[in-house]
């Protein structure tokens, strides 16, 4: 062998030593904590939601003690990417697992119809860790991928907003018109006092709603089955009735199943008397009827059903009668000034 070829050897040897002592040293080393960055984001309507500082440290209590969690970015690892928003009457939830150069490595979407956002913190926060513990994680932690790691990173790439601790001062849009809004309704009315005796009749009924006002409703009843009233053998009346008007309801308590209103009003009373004996004669009575109602509707979707209760009040009734033996003029029958009535039926919300 040539002086020159003793020379490469002992070169080769003189690597392949240093290089096994590097290797030695290296595979010696702890491991490094693997660094994880969350950026959580809440949506309008979703404020209440678990805070990001508290996801974060609920999280980390539950990560292995080799992975670091918290919401600085600049040197992570890892970045996950959440976001909250209310969606169909509950909330959705994504949280995207990204790598240093955002390469999308794994993600969660929670989709709930819960009305508390809090109850979903258990939830978050397993999803989160979930996240946090999947293999390429863990394999960085465990130092499998630690010489791609060693390299300079370049800046973080990503499409979410970034994370706002404070609430965000936001312009609200321009006032727009309110649409105008109509319900129409269907029912019976059973009236207890403005007939000689309890009846039932059908009524029908609008709702006008209109923008920055009250609703505004106007109702038609009729009672078209004749109730008698005989004070004497032989005497007495059969009367039917109709009753017409508008009511303003300027009281509405809202609930997430049903609504109530408070509504009063005017309506015109008509009532009209048959007889039933030789002294007693035909008439009709029309009066100011004042009714006071309370309304109470289920929200089940476009076709509401309803029951309502109403007080009348008619101190202008007049009275219908007839002639005792002696001609002389009694009463057969005279509305009192305040009566009550039950009204149910099914309400139909036309526009929009």
């Amino acid at each position: 062998m040539t002086l020159a070829g003793r020379a490469a050897v002992l070169v080769g040897v003189a690597v392949s030593t240093v290089a096994l002592g590097a290797h030695a040293a290296h595979a010696g080393e702890a491991p490094r904590p693997v660094h994880v960055a969350v950026a959580w984001t809440r949506a309008r309507g979703a404020e209440a939601c678990i805070a990001p500082a508290e996801l974060v440290a609920k999280t980390r209590a539950r990560a292995a003690a080799d992975t670091t969690i918290d919401l600085q970015q600049p040197g992570a690892d890892f970045q996950v990417i959440g976001r909250i928003e209310p969606r169909d009457g509950g909330f959705r939830t994504q949280l995207v697992l990204r790598d240093a150069v955002g390469l999308r490595l794994g993600d969660r979407t929670l989709e709930s119809t819960t009305k508390s956002c809090r109850s979903l913190d258990e939830s978050l926060i397993l999803a989160l860790a979930l996240l946090v513990e999947m293999p390429s994680v863990r394999a960085v932690a465990e130092g499998s991928a630690k010489e791609e790691l060693d390299e300079i990173l370049p800046p973080w790439r990503t499409d979410e907003p970034a994370v706002q601790e404070k609430p965000v001062r936001v312009t609200p849009p321009a006032p727009t018109s309110s649409p105008w809004k109509f319900e129409a309704a269907v029912g019976a009315s059973v009236a207890a006092g403005q007939l000689p005796q309890p009846t039932i009749g059908p009524t029908l009924s609008g709702v006008l709603l209109p923008p920055h006002f009250v609703p505004v409703a106007l109702r038609l009843t009729a009672y078209p089955l004749a109730t008698e009233r005989t004070p004497l053998t032989g005497e007495g009346i059969a009367v039917r009735g109709f009753s017409g008007g508008v009511d303003l309801c300027p009281f509405t308590f809202g609930h997430s199943e049903f609504e109530a209103r408070a509504c009063a009003g005017a309506r015109l009373m008509a009532l009209h008397a048959e007889p039933l004996g030789p002294r007693s004669t035909a008439a009709d009575q029309t009066f100011l009827d004042l009714p006071l109602r309370a309304e109470l509707r289920a929200r089940t979707g476009s076709v509401l059903p309803y029951a309502a209760l109403e007080a009348h009040l008619a101190p202008a009734a007049g009275a219908f009668v007839y002639r005792d033996p002696q001609g002389l003029e009694q009463t057969a029958f005279r509305v009192p000034w305040i009566t009550v009535g039950l009204e149910f039926g099914l309400i139909w919300r036309a526009i929009p």
